[in-house]
């Protein structure tokens, strides 16, 4: 089967992603230092709601003071604090990217599980990359998140073709699993040298 549609993840593929930013800006300032682990498992289940466009952000300021004890900052430093999860791009990442855009073969979708905090952030930094995208999927648009295979679903309707005949690439090993499960040609990233091994096989580069 030919390949007709190429979909990246955004985090942790295109951009960099630091959790240790946000973690010494604001758990280390909480009164609870170390937060145990029920903490801040249910702190990240709540930001999937987040991510999913269903919690406002001054619901998810909240959260964070009521579970993390972080009040001692206001709303627009906590939000600094984590947007600062984005670290910056990976730039080798972004050129293959480009490469891809202008041999014009394929069609390109992004699709992330980005909250709307973090696409104003990226936004403002006016990354070149978002205008190699035909199309952006993003969470806290359409209300859902990878892994669900709903959201999988929406982006094989917008990619306008059939699952095999599109490539997924994502560094979350669930996500790549739910792509796979509906037919989609799943990469699973850890570096640039593998994905370009990866689409070379699949003759996509």
């Amino acid at each position: 089967m030919i390949i007709k549609t190429i979909v990246f993840d955004l985090g942790g593929v295109v951009i960099d992603l630091d959790f240790s930013n946000f973690y010494n800006k604001i758990i280390t300032q909480s009164p609870l230092n170390k937060p145990q682990t029920p903490i801040m498992l249910e702190f990240f289940r709540q930001s999937d709601i987040y991510h999913q466009g269903n919690m406002s952000g001054d619901e998810f300021y909240q959260l964070a003071c009521d579970l993390l004890q972080v009040c001692m900052l206001n709303q627009s430093e906590f939000f600094d604090a984590f947007n600062s999860i984005i670290s910056g791009v990976n730039s080798e990442v972004v050129e293959l990217i480009r490469k891809i855009r202008d041999n014009n073969r394929y069609k390109l979708l992004a699709l992330s599980n980005l909250n709307s905090s973090h696409w104003d952030f990226i936004l403002k930094k006016e990354w070149d990359f978002i205008d190699y995208f035909d199309e952006l999927i993003l969470s806290h648009e359409v209300h859902l998140t990878k892994p669900d295979p709903k959201i999988f679903k929406y982006t094989i309707q917008k990619a306008g073709c059939k699952p095999e005949e599109i490539a997924f690439i994502d560094d979350g090993l669930n996500n790549v699993r739910s792509a796979s499960e509906l037919g989609i040609v799943s990469i699973k990233y850890t570096n640039t040298d593998e994905l370009i091994e990866e689409l070379k096989k699949l003759k996509l580069i």
